[in-house]
């Protein structure tokens, strides 16, 4: 295999976020990019990354290799040399984009995008002197430029397009979790902007560059408002390989095998398709044949997008060595717009497949209902990445006598439930702009969906799938964490890192589809050792909660990946989903901004430090079922156990209670005490209160007297003592040394001034002795250099290891921390009268 070397340092930058307890958290790595059959050292970049152990990816092909200082007798478990590990792609690995983690004392590490390009890709970092358009720097067709813009700099790359070829341009930053939130601007050779591109895909970028003659542009590279540092880094392919705009229809039934259209650039095979424009350029069609498997899913491929984007069922196509596009699982029968029709009748249950064609278009779609029946609209169009904001209007369409036809309002709908919790105690993203109602005929007859694109533009990629039928019960599963300590309108990512006797939430959300009502019990599954959950039930309508996952007092250091499962009973049938992770990408100051980047995670990780207790653990008085009625006040026994550490009193409040907007009631603990948290059930303008069972948690913010790096430091303090014992061997042995050549520098004198005085016949016995003495002091002289040098050796160790101690050397600090409480159940009844 090739092996590159990267140069690369530990960097532990600045914590944004207020103390907390530790947990990992990669920001960066370099390179972020190895080729199949490659080797290179990949270093990383975070915070709180102490006594580094291994990485973890979501592909068995990559496997990495801590680089450690060397072993030597002083260092027989040397430390790594900083965060930097020698990771090797397998040559079977296929191209796409993984996720890396790091172990590390404070747990698995939030993850990163890692990606694993086409053997053939033809891979070249930015220059960084390409700052101006005169320094553009040239990259030939089929490149890939690695980068990063500074702050208020922009990139100039040169690039030569023949005659009719078709020359795509892709900025991929924001899908791998840059900050950058880029844009294309492209110049011809005479210094005219022919295009420019920003969003297409997520924040990222992409443009098509055609030429009638052989050609050469310039391409701009930035931020669109400037900024820039390391973190703002990209890959920008410049390729005129296949790529895939749309598929049409986007959309079929599970199990079926039927032809689809393919619309895009270079699709081998594709001819031009009449009247289908995007960007300015005409797009290509190739008809394919695909066959849907059976059972529904959600690919577990990595997702660069927002999480209920990621959500959407279906699977992930592609052509050749194209990008990737969904094709997602029809609910219903396939049915085309008629784009021609003022209004399209069509049958129940029916999937629409159609566009806004122009710009302020509306859809009008009519239906007969049976009086007494559901039925469940749903729209989606920002789910499967169409720039469409939907909203819906339903009519009632009632005939007079004279056959006059006459619309009454029923509902409309913008978009679907919100999965923010209203308090604002969350900045992880889970919603759609896509819309969805639910109504019961009242009569037997006609009834109109007016759909309207709330953006106003129409065009060859405002698409949607219209869905009208009766409900279809169903949910999707989303886990998330973030940092619950919030300071204002802060929001950090952070992965679950359980300590010894401690607990943790997860956060659920649950999706409903169709307004589906029943329950959903929820549970964890491949536990490390030690650590227990118990299943979560949301009841009702209740779309989301938090599931708590404990360690015992002795759980044992470990990272791993585990599955959250959720189940539900309809009609006798059950209904399994597992759950997709979610979490912030970056930190923010202002979580709730709507630039916040959120997406989906491969996979559901949690740590275990076996090495730390919890300050303190929640407990209720008693385990049972509470029961309170509307309008009356529910008190909570509890108590707080605790390890020495806390400091102060310890505020308790409740968590994921469902219904209480904001304005949690909370509760003063001192350290090892009892105390009563009182939830008033009085319904009101934070307390949408309603009849039902209802799971949370008590959740309890302290401060701590807390010193970090306590095993790590004990593990160095053993090594010093292994050092001090060697070095007072090499002493003992250096100071023998001296003497033993002292001694034979003594001999050696006496034995030349006896050569001095020697007769003749003693002389050759003389100087035989001057000889023997002479090689006894080389010999003495060899040994203590030996001795002197393996004395330098452990003072040398001496001070490596002061330095290392010193390093993990902090005093306790006051730091922040939460403690959770098992579950709390609550039956919620209507007030006795």
């Amino acid at each position: 295999m090739q092996k590159n070397i990267v140069t690369a340092a530990l960097l532990l930058t600045t914590n944004l976020a207020i103390a907390q307890l530790p947990t990992a958290d990669v920001t960066k790595i370099r390179p972020r990019a190895i080729k199949p059959g490659e080797t290179k050292d990949v270093s990383f970049y975070g915070n709180n990354l102490d006594d580094l152990s291994g990485l973890t990816f979501t592909h068995p092909g990559i496997s990495a290799k801590p680089i450690r200082h060397p072993k030597t007798e002083f260092f027989p478990n040397p430390p790594m040399t900083g965060s930097t590990f020698e990771v090797t792609v397998a040559k079977d690995t296929p191209p796409g984009i993984y996720e890396v983690r790091a172990m590390s004392a404070y747990g698995l590490s939030t993850a990163r995008a890692f990606v694993v390009p086409p053997t053939d890709s033809r891979e070249i970092d930015n220059i960084n002197t390409n700052t101006t358009v005169d320094k553009a720097q040239p990259i030939e067709v089929n490149s890939i430029v690695n980068g990063y813009v500074d702050d208020r700099t922009i990139n100039w790359y040169r690039i030569p397009v023949k005659a009719k070829q078709r020359v795509l341009v892709e900025l991929i930053a924001d899908r791998i979790d840059s900050d950058m939130d880029g844009q294309l601007v492209v110049y011809d050779a005479k210094g005219r902007e022919i295009t420019r591109n920003r969003d297409r895909y997520g924040r990222d970028s992409f443009v098509e560059i055609q030429s009638d003659t052989d050609a050469e542009y310039t391409v701009a590279v930035s931020d669109i408002l400037y900024r820039g540092n390391d973190n703002y880094f990209y890959r920008l392919s410049v390729s005129d390989r296949p790529h895939i705009d749309f598929i049409d229809p986007p959309a079929g039934l599970p199990g079926s095998k039927q032809k689809y259209t393919l619309y895009g650039r270079n699709l081998p095979g594709g001819k031009l398709a009449k009247g289908v424009f995007e960007g300015g350029h005409q797009l290509e069609a190739l008809e394919v044949e695909i066959e849907l498997p059976k059972e529904i899913s959600t690919p577990k491929d990595y997702f660069g997008g927002t999480p209920r984007k990621g959500m959407l069922k279906g699977i992930n196509y592609r052509i050749a060595n194209s990008n990737i596009v969904r094709l997602g699982f029809a609910t219903s029968p396939i049915v085309r717009e008629d784009r021609k029709a003022d209004v399209q009748t069509v049958s129940i249950p029916s999937e629409v497949i159609g566009r806004f064609d122009e710009n302020n278009d509306e859809d009008v779609f009519r239906f007969t209902a049976v009086k007494g029946k559901k039925y469940a609209i749903d729209v989606i169009a920002d789910r499967m990445d169409s720039p469409v904001d939907p909203f819906i209007i339903l009519h009632k369409i009632s005939k007079g006598e004279d056959g006059s036809e006459t619309q009454t309002k029923v509902a409309d709908n913008d978009e679907l439930p919100s999965m923010y919790q209203p308090d604002g105690r969350n900045a992880i993203n889970a919603n759609t702009y896509d819309c969805g109602l639910q109504f019961t005929a009242n009569q037997d007859g006609d009834y109109a969906v007016t759909l309207i694109n709330r953006y106003g533009s129409g065009g060859t990629m405002q698409r949607y799938r219209l869905a009208i039928r009766e409900p279809v019960a169903d949910f999707e599963l989303i886990a998330m964490t973030e940092k619950t300590i919030r300071d204002g309108r802060t929001g950090f990512s952070t992965t679950p890192l359980l300590r010894q006797g401690g607990k943790y939430g997860i956060r659920i959300v649950v999706p409903r589809q169709d307004s589906f009502e029943g329950d959903i019990v929820i549970t964890a599954e491949n536990l490390p050792a030690g650590v227990t959950a118990k299943p979560l039930t949301l009841s009702g309508t209740v779309d989301s909660g938090i599931l708590i996952v404990s360690a015992a007092k002795d759980a044992p250091t470990s990272h791993q990946d585990i599955r959250i499962i959720g189940r539900a009973k309809v009609d006798g049938q059950e209904i399994v989903r597992e759950a997709r992770f979610s979490a912030l990408v970056w930190g923010f100051i202002f979580a709730d901004s709507i630039r916040v980047r959120t997406r989906l995670i491969q996979r559901v990780p949690l740590g275990v430090n076996g090495s730390e207790q919890a300050p303190v653990a929640i407990e209720p008085l008693e385990d049972k079922t509470w029961t309170v009625e509307v309008g009356q006040k529910l008190e909570i026994p509890l108590k707080t156990i605790d390890n020495g550490t806390r400091k102060g009193t310890l505020t308790v409040a409740p968590f994921a209670l469902y219904g209480l907007i904001r304005g949690a009631p909370t509760v003063n603990v001192a350290e090892n005490a009892e105390g009563k948290l009182t939830i008033n059930f009085a319904p009101n303008g934070n307390f949408n209160v309603k009849p039902g069972t209802y799971q949370f948690a008590l959740h309890g913010t302290g401060i701590a007297n807390y010193q970090k790096n306590v095993p790590l430091k004990e593990r160095y303090e053993a090594n010093k003592k292994h050092i001090a014992k060697l070095q007072a061997k090499y002493q003992k042995a250096d100071a023998d040394a001296k003497a033993a050549v002292k001694t034979a520098q003594e001999e050696l004198d006496q034995a030349k001034k006896n050569l001095t005085t020697a007769t003749a016949d003693a002389k050759p016995t003389a100087q035989s002795t001057v000889q023997e003495k002479t090689t006894k002091l080389n010999e003495a002289k060899t040994k203590a250099q030996q001795a002197a040098s393996k004395l330098a050796e452990a003072n040398k160790a001496v001070t490596t290891i002061d330095n290392r101690i010193k390093s993990v050397s902090s005093p306790a600090k006051s730091t922040k921390f939460v403690a959770w409480s098992d579950l709390i159940t609550v039956q919620v009844i209507e007030k006795k009268k």
